[in-house]
Formats: structure tokens, sequence, C-alpha cells
């Protein structure tokens, strides 16, 4: 009998554990013999490009039931509504603090039924129905113990808000999530859809990056004609913590890097936790630590700079190479037919962008390989929607049918 099927006739016992404790721990699984990685899958061409016009930091695309999508645009603050069939484009709404406003924009979490909520900075939460931003809603996900700098690892249809929230064992001054050495993940007991408090439960624990290790680096910079000194505190490039995603029916993944497997937790609270997933993972030569300092600061390669490297490649991290187009940086999206896409950490010797698809007996169907320059922003039915950077860092939006050797 494999470890998940084991888990899933143990959860109707452990489930009034969880609903007690709101924390449930499951035994680890040794039985899953290793098994070679499956193919990966090329992106399959665009079916629809939106021509003669560029974006510059798009962080979501929600698919909506006529076609059309929304998308964000960080840098250009906007929610637009595209048609990618007539090159039609419009915006949504305006910044603002009136209604029907928001301060930035950030991510969009669709809820079903055509309807979506729409995150803005400082915490606002929009719902649109179709393309029409209709209602202010009261924000959740800051009562999570979030900090403002995070946005929900999802919404459900529900109005439930997943939310992540560090611990560290020492004592720090300014540590956050990022800096965290283990993660508490929260689901919200109440909905953004009702305007009372709404406590969280604590339905998980995962790795934080700060149990690899930080540095405290300081520098000088020139600010009004003065030397003033700048105190920053980093962590490891390749540090990986856990990561949770909160999908529109109810359905939560847990992805965890050691070992690296996925956890779902259904609806009615139980838990199934996923065997092993096979993964190359290289040796952290000094050739991975430069390609990782690289894509994650651009800064000049010194290793040096960091203590507590791993001694191999984790098989996913936090993504901050591509504008941040995932709530807090996570690897975690959601795609068609309720899959799980979890980008996998660049190598020396796999250096492409490249999305293992994870469904929800936590078995890993296979792999996406992206063109060079190509990030997974959004999904539809049955469609993926892709931005294409050019070498002036412009972002061309496309559609892309879903690889049909991937299932559904």
């Amino acid at each position: 009998m494999s470890c998940l099927h084991s888990a899933i006739r143990a959860s109707s016992t452990l489930a009034a554990a969880f609903v007690t404790s709101g924390l449930l721990l499951l035994a680890a699984c040794t039985d899953a013999p290793p098994v070679a990685e499956p193919p990966v899958i090329d992106l399959p061409p665009a079916d629809l490009t939106l021509q003669g016009r560029d974006f510059s930091r798009v962080r979501s695309v929600v698919e909506l039931a006529d076609g059309r999508v929304l998308m964000t645009d960080a840098i250009e603050n906007s929610l637009y509504v595209i048609d990618l069939q007539t090159g039609d484009v419009r915006t949504e709404g305006r910044a603002g603090e009136g209604p029907g406003e928001y301060g930035r924009v950030d991510h969009l979490y669709p809820l079903g039924g055509d309807s979506t909520l729409f995150v803005g900075e400082p915490p606002r939460l929009l719902l649109l129905v179709g393309d029409r931003i209709v209602q202010g809603l009261e924000p959740v996900y800051p009562r999570l113990g979030m900090g403002s700098g995070e946005t929900p690892w999802g919404v459900d249809r529900a109005g439930r808000v997943l939310g992540v929230a560090g611990f560290a064992f020492q004592r720090r001054s300014g540590w956050s999530r990022t800096h965290a050495d283990s993660l508490y993940i929260l689901l919200s007991t109440g909905s953004v859809f009702d305007a009372g408090a709404s406590e969280p439960d604590t339905i998980a624990r995962a790795g934080g990056q700060g149990r690899w290790g930080l540095a405290r680096v300081s520098s000088v910079a020139q600010m009004g004609g003065r030397e003033v000194t700048m105190n920053s505190t980093l962590v490891i490039p390749l540090a990986s913590e856990g990561q949770g995603w909160l999908f529109a029916d109810g359905w939560v993944a847990l992805a965890h890097p050691e070992p690296y497997r996925v956890d779902w937790l259904s609806p009615d609270g139980d838990w199934a936790r996923g065997d092993p997933l096979p993964a190359t993972r290289p040796e952290v030569t000094r050739e991975e630590q430069c390609l990782a300092i690289s894509r994650r600061s651009g800064a000049e390669c010194d290793p040096d700079l960091y203590a507590g490297w791993p001694s191999r490649v984790p098989p996913f991290t936090m993504v901050v190479d591509q504008g941040w187009n995932t709530p807090g940086g996570t690897a975690l999206q959601p795609g068609p037919h309720g899959l799980l896409l979890i980008r996998r950490t660049p190598t020396t010797a796999a250096p492409e962008t490249r999305y293992d698809v994870v469904d929800r007996t936590g078995t890993l169907r296979g792999a996406i390989r992206m063109p060079e320059g190509a990030t997974i922003v959004g999904f539809g039915v049955v469609s993926l929607y892709v931005v294409q950077k050019d070498e002036m860092d412009l972002l061309t939006l496309s559609r892309h049918a879903w690889p049909a050797e991937l299932g559904d």
C-alpha cells in the first residue's frame, strides 16, 4: 500500500485531532521506492497572441467565461480587460482610495461563477463579476498575522484565505516570513464576504528560509549629499521553504522541498500526505551558487557572503527574478483541472524555466518546459496564459493549449 493511500485511510481517524488543535501532523512515509522523473513536455505553441501591445510587469491573469481575460500590471498599475481574439484592451477601475478604486494593483484570484477577487495595496479587496468591479470587501488577510508585504496564498469561492506567518527561534529585529526559521500555514475561519472578525486556524507548519542561516550586510550609500549606512539581512539564494496554495474549490496544496512532495487538504478537513517526488538535484557547486546569486539579486558572485549553503539544489525556492508574478514570490501556481504547478529551481545543467505538474493524489504528472524568457501567469479551463519577455524586458501576452500529454 502506498504512503498516500495509507494517509487517506488514516485521515478519518486524524480528522478529530485536526478539528481540535487546528494542526495536523502526519507520520513520515518511507515505503515509496525511487522512480524515474516523468518526461518534460515543451509548452505548446500559442494559439492566440495579443499583437501590438506590450506590458511591463504582469502579476496575474484570470480567464473569464466568454474567453476574455483580466490582467494586472504592477508597473503600469492597471487592471486590464483583454480580448485576445479582437486585440481590444481596456482598463477597469482606477488608482485611488474611493469606492471601486485601488492603491497599487496586486494579484487576481478566480472564485468560480465568473467572479474574481482583486487584491490591491494597501490591503484592499475588490470583487469583480465578469469584467466589472461590483463591490469592495473587508480585507481578512491582515488578521492572519501576515506582514504588509504579503498577499494571500489563494482564496476559495467561500471567501476563505490562505496565509502564512513566520516564526524565529531567536529574537531578531526586522525578520519576516523570508527570514523565518519555520512557517505557520494559516486558513481563515471567516470569509472576505463577511464583515466580522476572522481568527485563523493553523493547519500546518513548514520549514522557513531562515533555518539555513542569515547574513547581515552593511553598505554605504549617498543620500542628500551625505553618506548613509544601509543594513540588510540576506538569506541564502538557494534557501528553500514550504509553500501552500488554496484553490477556488477549497482544496489546499502544501509543497515541501525536504523531501520533495505535495500534501493535500480536502475541503472536508482530511489531509493526505504525498509520496516523495522524483527530482534530479545537482550538488551545490560554486557554479550553482553563482547562478542562484545572479537570478536572486543580479549581484556579483560572492558565495562566501552567505553561510549555510545546502549540499544539493532544492527542487523549488522563492521566485524573484520575474517581478514577483506569484503571491509572495512563491513557486506555486494553480493550473487547469485542479492541478498544481511548481516552478523548479534552475540549475547550470537545466537553466530553462520549468514547471512540475502535480495532481491531487500527490503524483507528478510531468513537467512543462518553457521557451527562453517565458513565464506562466494564469490559466483557463483548458489553457495556460504566458508572458514572453523581449530584449527590452517588455512582455507579450499569449494563450497556449494545455499539454494533452499531462492529462486532465
